[in-house]
């Protein structure tokens, strides 16, 4: 649960707003009114006992973090929480949505702990403290560190020792004000300092040691740690295991619950708001009819699947989606910026669907049904599937029999989490307990999927035995087909936006920009990005160009291609800063959260990722690169320290995305995403390893674990969470429209019109000044440069050689061999080389950590072997078979006969075909880019990203690819004249 709930980021104090939607209950003004309540607790804190032992008749929640529970508060899970009153203060803090109540629930007395059996050093550490309440020093520490506002802490500078015995000091630094990490990756707080204090005292060097708070006493105990600072307090019960100093904090455990949240906005945040508004649905779904009865005055948007549904929500298509509450938690989990709202629409159960009449096979499934709620198996499925995260489950290996006797099950696979696609096949709830009941009747289930409206249908015509796709049971469905008993008790929920949610600020004045401004219109978007989508649905009469790279797109604004582009708002600003022939059309047209993207195998690295995100967080690391890189627009990227012990991440990027997320200056990577990556590299101990490739190739490297993480302003979006796993949320971007400026092509023409003061020899030193020397953008070229010829070089030689073997395949007298090679000929000459390209890195080595420039030789290796192998062989049978049997006659072996006969005259014929052939080959190494190698052609992409010059950097890229050529033609010249007898005869006479 930890790793999909932490929310934690500036704009949630915004969607907190939306608390009071979580549940329909009354507000809890006092300690009374939390009695039935739904409480959270930190697990194993004195909070968890104490509310065990106050409220038995409360729903009492146990969570690792204080933020997964603040979280589970705001999305309505939760009523309350009972925490320790430092942490209370400073969630109060950054959530004005929250608020401690007045009366404590019970103080308490925060100490050291300290190992057993230790006399002379808790006898100095309550010497210590009684010293610095003696001289105000504990008092001064909680006016400087327990501040009511988000003021900066006035944190004094300490010396400790860097010599001696280390004081190992264990802390849990989640904790602000107590103990939390600062900017500097250092622990701070008031714990933090205290520690420094002691450390100084002793005249010891002071070592941090961060873990999870259950963790500490086991760490004491074992001697991993000597003492623990970090706000523990001393119960009877840790008494028993560890020693405690003297109180030096007094401490009290509080109740933090939702103020009441303000209405009349006209947002969605109760079902009433929706009577009226545009309602999507699923067609024939019990939601469908649920709606329509209850919100009559509402348009209805028919959907075809639960993920359209979404996307319709986050780009306000749509205001409310009517829907089963349980798959509606997981699209919310996936969705930070949506919400389910408390109240349901209506309360129905879940059942099996059948053909009326077919009342043995009912009888069989409700016998399995009882069966299985009788033995707690379907308490079991619904925790797992429903209550728990069902998304990173795996489905139990509990499959039919294999016997003869066949079940046809019908399934809709696309509502998570009963019935979806995960990891090339169908799992889910639903699936899960169809082969149970498969196993239980000794049948074989063979599953059926189909959209969610052809599900009736199917069984009234007996295409399938059954159905089980989160069949809720109405009875409009009982005139038309037959149900179970049911399996699951389910309400019909409001899926909502989340009112509060704070959209991107617009960079210009003007309206919001409406569909017609753009259809008629040419349009350029990013291929496979959000934009794209918006686009398509959106302005439907308009003319889409999809391009890969956002450089691309400004190109094609300025040089008239389109009439207008639609890309990230933040980008842009920084793009008109500089070139103010841009201007925005309109306002935002929507904004979406982004996060990291992870191998949905690899949740390990996402959690790491979280915890790190929520570190940098607490301790304003986040909040001073967003001052630096967005508020600010500065491009300088900081040191960042750190071991790199602990082996490789590799990072998938888009080096063009351009500021404040990512561009390449000075031959490096700088940006946003580019510090998050290397400040979380760092925070494991690893080298970061970036790969710089297109966009649309991101997703599908990240599947195939050819990078560990997406660092690219990744948009959060259904159809992207099937493919990949999404971190918390780190940003909000918007996305705008943008066009030239109003007579700025008029202005460029009368700057070139004739007697205009402007030599011809002008723009090329600007433009050499600009894409070669400024940044020293020409060591970008140079390293192109030799990845190309490298590719060239070494697939050539692999191409030639593999070449060889086939074309003898291909001429022996073995039918097998002759076969193969005319498959493999044929296999690769029909198949493109770029998807040729990409099934090798993607998939062949999918599992295979390998450099892309070896992909490279072999991909364009195995296609010029497939047409050399043709070369060849033509070129051998064009020697007339009399100088085969001469050459036997003579006395030579056959393989003799080849090589001082045959060969040296094919050499000299093939060698004009083989020239051009090498010589495409070359050129085709321009599209390695799609595997993240950088060649020539990416390294001018990369330039023009930074210049958006649309011409310089592509004639230098053409030159340079001319002057390879060439000397390579040079070069094949010269062997053919060698092999030429007619040039030896020419060089003898002379």
């Amino acid at each position: 649960m930890k790793g999909r709930m932490h929310r934690w980021f500036p704009v949630l104090f915004i969607l907190a707003l939306l608390s009071g939607c979580g549940k329909d209950a009354q507000e809890i003004r006092s300690i009374e009114d939390a009695r039935n309540a739904r409480i959270g607790v930190m697990t194993g804190s004195t909070g968890e006992e104490l509310a065990l032992q106050m409220f038995p008749d409360a729903d009492i929640k146990s969570f690792d973090d204080v933020m997964d529970a603040v979280t589970a508060m705001m999305s309505g899970k939760l009523d309350a929480i009972v925490t320790a009153y430092p942490t209370a203060l400073q969630v109060t803090k950054k959530h004005t949505a929250f608020r401690v109540l007045e009366e404590p629930l019970r103080n308490e007395n925060t100490c050291i702990a300290l190992r057993k059996g230790n006399p002379a050093l808790l006898t100095t550490l309550n010497g210590i403290i009684d010293s610095l309440h003696q001289d105000g020093t504990l008092a001064d520490m909680r006016r400087r560190w327990f501040k009511n506002d988000l003021s900066p802490y006035e944190e004094r500078t300490l010396e400790v020792p860097t010599k001696g015995e280390v004081l190992k000091i264990g802390v849990t630094a989640t904790r602000e004000p107590m103990s939390f990490m600062d900017r500097d990756a250092e622990v701070s707080g008031f714990d933090g300092e205290l520690a420094r204090i002691i450390g100084r005292v002793l005249r010891r060097p002071v070592e941090f040691h961060n873990m999870k708070f259950m963790g500490l006493i086991p760490a004491l105990q074992s001697a991993k740690i000597d003492l623990v600072i970090t706000g523990m307090t001393a119960t009877a019960e840790r008494k028993r295991s560890v020693d405690f100093t003297k109180t030096y904090f007094e401490n009290a455990q509080v109740m933090l619950v939702k103020t009441a949240a303000p209405h009349g906005d006209g947002k969605v945040r109760v079902l009433k708001d929706i009577d009226g508004k545009r309602v999507a649905v699923l067609s024939g779904s019990a939601g469908d009819l649920a709606a329509r009865r209850r919100f009559r005055d509402s348009e209805f948007l028919v959907m075809e699947n639960a993920a359209d549904a979404a996307v319709a929500l986050n780009t306000r298509k749509a205001d409310a989606f009517i829907y089963d509450r349980s798959v509606l938690e997981n699209i919310a989990r996936q969705e930070p910026g949506l919400v389910i709202l408390g109240e349901p629409v209506a309360k129905l159960e879940v059942a099996a669907a059948l053909k009326k009449g077919n009342t043995a096979l009912a009888s069989e499934l409700n016998e399995a049904i009882g069966a299985f709620t009788e033995d707690g198996t379907l308490a079991i499925l619904r925790k797992k599937w429903i209550d728990g995260d069902g998304g990173s489950l795996q489905e139990s290996n509990a499959g039919g029999r294999k016997g003869e006797a066949e079940l046809r099950m019908g399934t809709c696979a696309a509502l998570a989490p009963f019935s979806y696609h995960a990891n090339g096949e169908i799992t889910g709830l639903d699936i899960e307990l169809a082969r149970m009941i498969g196993n239980r009747l000794q049948k074989k289930i063979t599953l059926v999927d189909m959209p969610f409206g052809a599900l009736i249908p199917a069984l009234q015509a007996g295409k399938i035995d059954f159905a089980l796709s989160n069949f809720n049971v109405t009875e409009e469905r009982k005139k038309l087909i037959l149900f179970s008993r049911p399996y699951l008790q389910n309400d019909i929920s409001a899926l909502v936006l989340r009112s509060a949610a704070a959209p991107a600020a617009p960079v210009s004045e003007g309206a919001s920009l409406s569909a017609p401004d753009l259809n008629g219109t040419r349009v350029a978007v990013l291929l496979g990005s959000t934009h794209d989508t918006y686009a398509l649905s959106h302005y439907p009469n308009a003319t889409l160009l999809q391009y890969k790279t956002p450089s691309d797109i400004i190109l094609a604004v300025k040089s008239g291609k389109v009439d207008a582009g639609i890309y990230t708002t933040e980008t842009l600003r920084e793009i008109f800063r500089a070139d103010p022939s841009l201007e925005l059309k309109g306002g935002v047209l929507f904004s979406v959260p982004v996060a990291m993207g992870f191998n949905k195998q690899n949740d390990s690295l996402r959690e790491q990722f979280n915890v790190f995100l929520q570190d940098i967080r607490q301790n304003g690391v986040y909040r001073d690169m967003v001052d630096r890189w967005i508020t600010r627009g500065e491009d300088a990227m900081p040191s960042i320290s750190g071991t790199r012990a602990n082996g490789v991440l590799r990072v998938g990027v888009v080096s063009d995305k351009g500021l404040p997320f990512m561009i390449v200056k000075n031959n490096r990577l700088v940006g946003f995403d580019e510090e998050l990556a290397e400040r979380f590299a760092a925070y494991l101990g690893k080298e970061i390893k970036t790969s710089d490739m297109d966009f649309g190739n991101l997703i599908a490297a990240a599947a195939t674990n050819k990078i560990d993480m997406i660092a690219s302003t990744l948009m959060i979006t259904p159809e992207r969470a099937l493919q990949i796993s999404f971190s918390d949320p780190y940003y909000e971007i918007g996305a705008s429209a943008f066009v030239m400026k109003t007579g700025e092509a008029e202005a460029v023409a009368g700057n070139d019109a004739p007697g205009a003061a402007y030599s011809f020899i002008q723009p090329i030193v600007d433009g050499f000044q600009n894409n070669i020397i400024k940044e020293n953008r020409w060591k970008l070229i140079l390293s192109g440069l030799r990845v190309t010829v490298i590719i060239s070089v070494l697939s050539a030689l692999f191409g030639t050689v593999l070449g060889a073997g086939v074309c003898a395949m291909r001429m022996s007298s073995a039918k097998t061999l002759k076969t193969l090679a005319s498959v493999f000929i044929s296999l690769l000459r029909g198949t493109p080389v770029l998807v040729l390209l990409m099934l090798i890195f993607y998939v062949v080595f999918a599992s295979v950590s390998i450099d892309p420039v070896a992909v490279a030789v072999i991909a364009f290796g195995l296609n010029f072997a497939a047409y050399v192998a043709e070369i060849f062989r033509s070129g051998v049978e064009s020697i007339d078979n009399g100088q085969r049997e001469a050459g036997i006659s003579m006395g030579f072996t056959r393989l003799r006969t080849f090589l001082l006969i045959i060969l040296p005259q094919t050499i000299q014929r093939i060698l004009p075909v083989y020239k051009g052939e090498f010589l495409s080959l070359v050129k085709m190494t321009s599209i390695v880019g799609y595997i993240a190698v950088e060649d020539l052609t990416k390294a001018g992409d990369i330039i023009r990203s930074r210049t958006f010059d649309a011409f310089f950097p592509l004639i230098m890229v053409a030159i340079l690819y001319f002057s390879i050529s060439w000397l390579l033609l040079q070069s094949m010249a010269y062997l053919e004249r060698r092999t030429d007898p007619k040039f030896k005869r020419i060089k003898t006479a002379v």
